[in-house]
């Protein structure tokens, strides 16, 4: 399908779509003026914060930050691609859409595959009922009769003709049933057989929930344990995961996709509530399966069997993963008790250390420096040389040279130097890893040998390393340092919401599409609205200055809250900061000096009538925040906990933004032998104090 027909499909989509009835159908709306409003869909709202123009055919919610258009909003509700979400959206407007340039035949044949799968699910499911066999089988697995219908398990039985007969009577295409893997022809007679005989069936679901092929599970010893449908033109083991269908909507960022190892640990694990569990289908890992799932979320959770073969699936699906090429693309590795698996855990019981372990789960680095310091006696010479040997090929997979930074730091108390010198350790390390990826062009080479399965009985985190004494010469200072980044450079974002909003007199409508908050915005935002009531403003002006905020959007707000009178109950109202900022604005642009007040309203009461000089003189970060103290003000309590939060989280981006000025300082060419220790020297020391906050917080 070209480019411009999809555009037109799209747009045709979007004319006769109607907004506000499909995003009705997950949250009542009731209208208020132009536009409708309700409790947001994506988080627990309690006040109603969600807001539907139809005039625009957009939403937002002014609390969790959600917003987007109708695809949008069937993309994320129920984890679809764009493509998906339009093709649902087509079909329910009457839009005729075609995926491919398939031919009609084409189609006609991948919707008899899909219908022959289905007929094969309906035999199996009325055979289970008829064996005690499975029956008993499923039983002992603590597999409920709700999950075994949930997820369609059948059973095929001990018998030659069995399912070639009911398609037979059935009149299906035969030639088409071999052709998916249901029965294959007889090699010494004509007719056919049966594919599977005497297992537990597992229909394989594609992401629209048609079975593409079955996974056949014998029930005793007898091997292959797993007979999967062949390869054909809807079933691809590299392009499809079990358990996805049923994983979809619970896919997200907070809920990123775990990996288990087989079928009956996906059902497992789906009945007993975590249901962002997925397997493949037999293989390792595929950078097709990475592409699916990155759309759900850019962590994914790791969590085979603790032995050989689990660890190197592991390792393999991390360099997948990480070979993505894809911003902030993490994964994370859950250690489970040695002997274990999710099966098992839940089987008995153990829900709560499934999701500690789940909770708990390492950093792939973290997790192959933690198998190597176990392996080795980190208390000699010869043992830390020996461990450092192993962990300079995975630090040689690191992209990033911030990343690759805090690594080198971490294991650098291995290295030799580092008892006379830590300064020198650090750079000999980095140099060996520049070496090293040099001669080996950055690629793993190492596989874990046969007994490393044993490494796996002691899963207590990696222990905190010595860290380097401090110099006396040690410049420049950590507090100095700290303080003068906050007071010269405001705002550190240079795109989103912390942004240059522009001259006064710019009349730009402010943007729909804001990018969603930071940890430090959110805690801005927070200090910010409590800084509306006079319960919070006196507590949060003794524990901080104006100064502390890290943009100065947040400064030039705080400021004109401090500066408005508040009423008889010590509340300052919004509106009336909204008059301040308006005021000032206009006093000082003689050209507008005796245009009249800006309207009593906040924004949001009437999104589509911001204009002229109210929104000229109002940045889209002060109006955010404005909107926002009014909106969510009831929406989260205030308490200390939350207030002294925000302002650590506050205090720790300062330090992370320090932290990361220096490791750009490190990188410049033109810098002294001297001046690169010292900054390295300050940069550690500023590493420590920071770790060491965040830890005692």
């Amino acid at each position: 399908m070209a480019k411009r027909d999809l555009q037109d499909i799209k747009e045709e989509v979007r004319a006769r779509a109607d907004i506000v009835e499909i995003i009705g159908g997950y949250t009542q709306l009731k209208p208020g003026g132009k536009v409708f409003t309700g409790l947001c869909p994506f988080h627990a709202d309690k006040n109603p914060s969600f807001r539907v123009s139809r005039t625009f055919q957009s939403y937002r919610c002014w609390s969790c930050g959600e917003k987007g258009d109708v695809f949008t909003f069937l993309q994320k509700k129920e984890n679809l691609t764009f493509v998906e979400a339009l093709e649902m959206l087509a079909r329910r407007v009457g839009v005729p859409f075609e995926r491919t340039a398939m031919s009609q035949e084409r189609i006609s044949e991948r919707e008899e595959m899909h219908e022959l799968n289905s007929l094969a699910v309906s035999y199996f499911r009325d055979r289970i009922g008829r064996s005690d066999e499975a029956k008993d089988y499923l039983a002992g697995r603590a597999i409920l009769k709700e999950t075994q219908d949930r997820f369609d398990i059948g059973f095929a039985q001990q018998d030659w003709e069995g399912l070639t007969s009911y398609l037979q009577r059935r009149r299906a295409n035969l030639a088409l049933a071999v052709k998916i893997g249901l029965i294959r022809e007889r090699k010494e007679t004509q007719g056919y057989i049966d594919y599977y005989r005497n297992r537990i069936m597992f229909p394989i679901h594609d992401r629209s929930g048609n079975v593409a092929g079955f996974g056949g599970r014998s029930m005793g010893d007898e091997q292959p344990k797993y007979i999967n449908s062949p390869q054909s033109d809807i079933f691809n083991k590299s392009g499809l995961l079990y358990g996805l269908y049923f994983a979809r909507q619970k896919l997200s960022a907070d809920a990123p996709p775990v990996f288990v190892e087989g079928y009956t640990d996906v059902v497992t694990t789906h009945q007993a509530g975590f249901t962002q569990c997925v397997a493949t289908l037999g293989t390792a890992m595929t950078e097709i399966h990475a592409r699916m799932l990155v759309n759900y979320s850019h962590k994914v959770i790791l969590c085979y069997d603790g032995d050989t073969a689990g660890i190197n699936a592991t390792l393999r699906g991390a360099d997948v993963w990480n070979s993505m090429g894809v911003e902030d693309a993490e994964i994370l590795v859950a250690q489970l008790p040695f002997g274990d698996d999710p099966d098992s855990m839940l089987r008995r019981g153990d829900a709560s250390a499934f999701q500690l372990a789940l909770d708990h789960a390492s950093n792939r680095v973290d997790f192959e420096i933690a198998l190597v310091l176990r392996r080795h006696e980190t208390n000699t010479p010869e043992g830390r040389m020996a461990a450092l040997d192993e962990i300079i090929p995975v630090l040689r997979t690191l992209r990033g040279k911030s990343i690759l930074f805090h690594y080198e730091e971490q294991v650098s108390w291995l290295e030799p130097w580092y008892s006379r010198d830590p300064v020198v350790a650090l750079k000999n390390i980095h140099a060996r890893i520049q070496a090293d990826q040099s001669s080996s062009n950055g690629t793993r080479s190492r596989q874990l040998g046969p007994t490393e399965s044993v490494e796996l009985q002691n899963r207590q985190p990696l222990q905190n390393q010595p860290v380097a004494k401090s110099s006396d010469s040690f410049v420049p200072n950590t507090q100095n340092w700290l303080q003068a980044r906050s007071k010269s450079d405001g705002g550190y974002r240079k795109s989103g919401r912390f942004e240059d909003p522009g001259p006064p007199s710019d009349r730009t409508p402010p943007s729909l599409n804001l990018p969603a908050l930071s940890a430090a915005e959110k805690a801005e935002y927070t200090l910010l609205r409590a800084l509306f009531t006079g319960e919070w403003r006196s507590f949060i002006l003794n524990k901080m200055s104006v100064d502390s905020f890290v943009s100065d959007q947040a400064r030039e707000l705080a400021l004109r809250i401090v500066d408005t009178q508040p009423n008889s109950d010590g509340e300052i109202n919004p509106l009336d900061v909204i008059r301040l900022i308006e005021r000032e604005s206009l006093a000082s642009d003689e050209a507008l000096a005796v245009q009249p007040d800006p309207p009593e309203m906040l924004p949001y009461e009437q999104p589509d009538s911001i204009t002229g000089i109210y929104s000229a003189k109002m940045s889209n970060y002060l109006r955010d925040v404005v909107e926002d103290s009014e909106t969510v003000l009831s929406n989260e309590p205030l308490n200390e906990a939350t207030i002294l939060g925000c302002l650590r989280r506050l205090e720790e981006y300062r330090a992370a933004r320090a932290i990361r000025d220096l490791k750009e300082t490190l990188k410049r060419d033109d810098l002294t032998e001297q001046q690169s220790t010292d900054y390295t020297r300050s940069l550690m020391e500023l590493m420590r104090a920071h770790r060491g906050s965040a830890t005692g917080s």
